[in-house]
């Protein structure tokens, strides 16, 4: 029988496009240029204030959270901030063609000013390149890489159609769409329809919803829908209005329909959004704790636990305790919550308790990322702009301490978990609780063992046997003691005393480091900012 062989060619782009660096810039003032070297592309994307920005050849454009900007070779920006300043992101990447004869440069939008949407995605992306800043794994920096390219196309696919589209309509055409979205935005209580638009606007029905999408990037019932539902938010949040005179306000037929809708975009009921949106709601978090006194809101309850104690490094003392462990979750009915936040790792009856005390909201327990978890907690509560301040003053700080530490380049540092039966270190890949701040936000170098078994690159933490204890040869070595599997008091801290730990080039030393066990098995923003402490502490 013949054989017959197909293959698919793969046509490289024209050009490569690679990023340089990522900087962080907080509350910048009046006046601020920032520092862009020549001969580079960079994205600007704002996370916090307002202002305006000015570059050669532009009319200036106005600054504001969610909006970004691409700044081109030799562009000069000056930001002109407004109250306290703005904080942004700086993406600065190089272009290389890799095919003679091709336009390379055509990939870019052409515009200044780009659609970003959606916001929470892009900054995602970005915070996530941005965690492997001064990284040296290979592995990292190649994830950082494929980011920037996913960042890259999800900017471009949705601003180059648009600039597209922009070449071949007339401004009368895109006048008439501006002047239906004034209408929608003035008349959202009518009844609107996409013919009515498109009369008002003077385009064809099949032409104007295309030519809609194009600059709102939603096509129109969905865009009034949109302003509909953040009329209802002003009116939730400013008593207790009953929910059918806000439906109505808003230009909804009825309560039911309006629940529904405002549920599918906004992720909870317009109940719990007023709920949440107090000035200090009722909330019970278990182990979340951290992120809802950064976020200034007393938790009516806090985690606690036989074995571990409580997370005092929070100075909760006067909050009641809650053992997940011994207690069922409908004991918290006893505090009356506006509504419960858990992560998604419990067994389904646990949440059918919680519902039957509250509205409850779920957190996805597959995510690292502290600021995506903090920036969830902030929009539930309404208190997304605190959740941006924090951020932003952590990075600051972590900012300061990397450099600080900058001068242990080369000295491997090591962090251990130890219980009465097992010797855990967390690794440098798994990004979990504190190596995500020791290897990642601060750079420092990671020791690694190198196992008879294999183990996975995402994992969290690595078992040591004894064997495997006595090739750590960190010059640094940070320990908490878990009391877990201790049936004696102290009964975790046997393995000082053995003969092997006594070897230890760090035991040696005097380069060992207790730290709290709370503390640092935590990954909230206030935990993670006490962990810094201790490194410097321990190394400045």
């Amino acid at each position: 029988m013949e054989e017959h062989n197909s293959e698919l060619m793969i046509t490289a782009p024209a050009a490569q496009y690679n990023l340089q660096t990522i900087r962080f810039i907080r509350n910048a003032k009046r006046n601020h240029q920032p520092v862009i070297p020549a001969s580079f592309h960079t994205l600007l994307l704002v996370t916090r204030g307002r202002g305006s920005i000015h570059m050669k050849g532009e009319a200036p454009h106005s600054m504001g959270t969610g909006k970004c900007f691409l700044l081109r070779p030799e562009a000069a920006a000056a930001l002109e901030p407004e109250g306290e300043g703005v904080s942004y992101y700086l993406l600065i990447f190089g272009v290389q063609t890799v095919k003679e004869g091709k336009e390379a440069k055509n990939l870019l939008p052409a515009k200044a000013e780009l659609a970003c949407t959606p916001f929470a995605r892009v900054l995602e992306l970005i915070e996530d390149m941005y965690g492997c800043t001064h990284v040296q794994e290979e592995l990292r920096r190649f994830h950082c890489s494929v980011r920037f390219q996913e960042l890259l196309l999800l900017l471009i696919s949705q601003n180059q159609d648009h600039a597209a589209v922009n070449d071949k309509i007339g401004s009368v055409e895109w006048e008439g769409i501006d002047q239906s979205i004034r209408h929608i935005q003035q008349h959202y209580r009518n009844v609107l329809t996409v013919e009515e638009l498109a009369d008002l606007a003077g385009i064809d029905r099949w032409k104007y919803t295309r030519l809609f999408k194009e600059k709102t990037g939603l096509v129109p019932l969905q865009y009034l829908n949109g302003v509909r539902i953040e009329q209802a938010k002003r009116r939730l949040m400013r008593g207790e209005e009953r929910l059918s005179d806000i439906a109505e306000h808003a230009g909804f037929t009825n309560e039911y329909y309006f629940n529904r809708r405002f549920k599918q975009m906004v992720g909870v009921s317009p109940g719990q959004f007023r709920r949440s949106h107090r000035d200090q709601p009722r909330v019970a978090a278990p182990f979340l704790e951290d992120f809802l006194v950064a976020l200034d809101i007393l938790p009516i309850v806090q985690y606690s636990h036989a074995k571990w104690g409580k997370q005092d490094y929070l100075a909760l003392h006067h909050v009641p305790t809650f053992d997940e462990l011994s207690e069922e979750f409908t004991a918290l009915s006893a505090h009356n919550p506006d509504f419960i936040i858990l992560r998604d790792r419990y067994q389904n009856s646990e949440y059918v308790q919680c519902r039957s005390v509250s509205p409850l909201c779920v957190l996805d327990e597959q995510s690292d990322n502290w600021r995506a978890l903090l920036r969830m907690v902030g929009s539930y509560v309404g208190r997304s702009e605190r959740a941006e301040e924090v951020i932003a003053g952590y990075e600051a700080k972590a900012s300061e301490a990397r450099t600080k530490l900058s001068s242990m380049s080369g000295e491997t540092v090591a962090f251990l978990r130890i219980s009465a039966d097992f010797v855990h270190q967390y690794t440098d890949t798994g990004r979990g609780f504190a190596t995500a701040v020791l290897y990642g936000d601060l750079g420092l170098c990671p020791h690694r063992i190198q196992k008879a078994e294999a183990v996975g690159n995402n994992a969290r933490m690595t078992r040591l046997s004894l064997d495997e204890l006595s090739m750590l040869t960190a010059d640094h070595l940070f320990v908490t003691f878990d009391k877990w599997h201790s049936q004696a008091d102290g009964e975790e801290r046997a393995l000082l005393q053995h003969p092997l730990w006594s070897a230890l080039p760090a035991v040696r030393n005097n380069r060992v480091y207790e730290v709290d066990f709370m503390t640092w098995m935590n990954y909230g923003v206030i935990s993670n900012s006490k962990k810094i402490d201790d490194i410097l502490h321990a190394l400045a």
